[in-house]
């Protein structure tokens, strides 16, 4: 059933490899794509196109041109978004775009977690703009982190 189906898989970085090799085993064709030509999963790989995970138009033009039956990333958080696009774009299985906004921008989460009572450290938002002014009544401890990246960025 697997069989001559078409696989996009965003990324080829080592972390990729399992998802890659469990696919072909499966019967299922690989694409690879990403921007780093030299990332180890590629050569597992049936094809590889040197294409940004996170290029959203461009992914999705890739898709269409080899006719894909499915897209998915693995331990990528970056190309989730592009992910959910061209499910969406090609009416492909996938997460919805509104839902991997809330999940991957954390004052969204934040905002989701206060509208359906569930508890959530206290916060606020500021953008790259604003004057962090004194008028704040800050706690004895915080954290600054920005709402759109994971801890190695």
């Amino acid at each position: 059933m697997l069989k001559n189906k078409k696989l996009l898989v965003l990324g080829g970085s080592y972390f990729q490899i399992p998802l890659i090799k469990t696919a072909k085993n499966l019967g299922i064709y690989v694409i690879t794509c990403d921007y780093l030509p030299e990332n180890p999963g590629h050569k597992y790989a049936n094809e590889y196109y040197n294409v940004s995970t996170t290029d959203k138009s461009a992914v999705c033009d890739l898709a269409k041109k080899l006719k894909i039956d499915g897209i998915v990333t693995f331990s990528s958080d970056p190309a989730i978004p592009t992910v959910a696009y061209v499910a969406e774009t090609l009416k492909l299985p996938g997460p919805s775009s509104a839902a991997v906004d809330v999940l991957s921008d954390k004052s969204l989460f934040r905002a989701q977690m206060e509208k359906i009572k569930l508890r959530t450290p206290r916060h606020f938002v500021i953008d790259g703009n604003s004057n962090l002014n004194t008028n704040f009544d800050f706690p004895d401890n915080f954290i600054i982190k920005p709402v759109d990246s994971c801890g190695s960025k």
